[in-house]
């Protein structure tokens, strides 16, 4: 994506340090260096920067402009996972090396970016139709999914020390899907209106660079929850945390809520597309066993990776897989069975289902906690109580096919990509399986 190479000169050239000197000599209109190398690019056409990738070159959450202190002082506090205490020391030490322009070599690779047109990276200059100013800073993260997940921008007026857009764009050219979800989401989200609202980015504009699509939305400044809940530090207060956002879930049914009939989309979808795939399970008929419900607007992703937070406050992002009518109770049997599962320790994704199963059987620490909210909100929405295990067996049903779907577009837009284990495809068959839980779990009324 970068203009002015010379002749048949390549687009992008990647070097290790060594070779810098014949990577410039090819004349291409950027070269990334891995490592310091800025003394080959000092004199001619070409700008420098140096980039701190973290955690490592390999495989980099953040790229950080050592250029940009304020930016690189937020991401490094924000953006790093801190769940031994030793490492607080290590990000205050490593942002008071920053702020002095001073690049702590102890801290993370460097590589040096040169590029023959100045100013900004091309994405966040075309940004400026959509209010971004020319002159913005930034720091960038990479999606830590799979090659559709989404890289961002995450962007500062200048001077300010926390950002006021982020600009997401795909990694893979011609990939628009989940732009387009994304837009509908966040407009259904910013319809709810009231306490909804004003937890939901705001969609400011889409655009695309040469075939790769792009976005870009208010920001949320803070910490992901997931790494928030992974620190050391104060149960109780992270358990008030949780309990802010579960009670922003149950406002979200209350106003989203509309007629049953507003349901039918969602109970044949269900019917037809899920169910069936669990016959050997006994639960093909599930769905026509559900009573009258109302149908409530659905994030349908709302882990701890997709909540923003700093303090008492948050923000709910990524609403791409949003449904506008869907049955009660999913987001907030979603959230909690995540987010008390990282409160009690960290769990790698094939561990999900056992623990999150122990945690719904009343086995864990945190289960009066989840089986509270669950009544709250069985309460308010007016479910009966006989159907919250059904409800909550078909939300695990169809979160478990999730991850084969989104596979089948892995494939479709990479084939070559390997697809990875997200946690939640194991969750049907363990729920189903566990003598406590299934069609008949009732633990959680006492």
């Amino acid at each position: 994506m970068a203009d002015g190479p010379k002749g048949d000169a390549p687009d992008l050239v990647v070097s290790p340090a060594r070779l810098a000197a014949a990577a410039r000599a090819m004349g291409a209109g950027s070269v990334i260096v891995e490592g310091l190398a800025e003394r080959p690019f000092r004199s001619g056409e070409y700008r420098v920067r140096r980039l701190m990738l973290r955690p490592t070159r390999e495989r980099p959450t953040l790229a950080l402009p050592l250029d940009q202190p304020v930016p690189t002082s937020y991401a490094l506090e924000t953006w790093s996972v801190i769940d031994r205490r030793w490492k607080t020391a290590r990000m205050h030490a490593a942002r008071a090396l920053v702020a002095r322009g001073r690049f702590p070599s102890w801290a993370s690779p460097v590589a040096t970016v040169a590029t023959r047109v100045a100013g900004q990276p091309r994405l966040v200059a075309a940004a400026s139709e959509h209010g971004v100013p020319d002159n913005a800073c930034w720091f960038l993260t990479f999606g830590q999914g799979d090659a559709l997940s989404r890289n961002a921008f995450h962007l500062f007026r200048p001077a300010s020390e926390r950002p006021e857009w982020v600009l997401k764009f795909a990694r893979v050219r011609g990939y628009s899907k989940r732009f387009a979800d994304d837009e509908r989401g966040l407009a259904l989200a910013g319809a709810v209106g009231g306490a909804v609202a004003a937890h939901v980015p705001r969609l400011l504009g889409r655009f695309a660079v040469d075939g790769v699509q792009a976005s870009v939305e208010t920001a949320a400044a803070g910490r992901r929850l997931r790494d928030v809940l992974a620190q050391p530090g104060d149960r109780a207060a992270k358990l008030r945390l949780v309990d802010r956002i579960a009670a922003w879930i149950l406002e979200l049914d209350r106003l989203s809520r509309r007629p049953p009939e507003a349901l039918s989309v969602e109970l044949e979808r269900l019917r037809s597309s899920v169910a069936p795939l669990w016959a050997d399970l006994g639960v093909a008929e599930l769905v026509d066993e559900l009573p009258s419900l109302p149908a409530v607007l659905q994030h349908n992703d709302l882990g701890s990776w997709n909540v923003v937070a700093q303090g008492e406050e948050f923000v709910v992002v990524d609403w791409e897989d949003a449904r506008d009518a869907a049955l009660p109770l999913w987001d907030l049997l979603y959230f909690l069975a995540d987010a008390l599962v990282q409160i009690d320790g960290p769990a790698a994704p094939e561990q999900l289902p056992s623990r999150m199963t122990r945690l719904f059987a009343g086995e864990a620490p945190a289960s009066p906690f989840l089986f509270a909210w669950i009544r709250r909100s069985a309460d308010s929405m007016v479910v009966p109580a006989d159907s919250v295990a059904k409800i909550a067996t078909l939300c695990w049903l169809s979160h478990s096919l999730s991850a084969g779907r989104h596979d089948l577009e892995l494939a479709t837009y990479v084939p070559r990509h390997p697809a990875r284990i997200h946690g939640f495809e194991g969750m049907a068959r363990a729920w189903l399986e566990h003598p406590a839980l299934g069609v008949g779990w009732s633990v959680w009324r006492n």
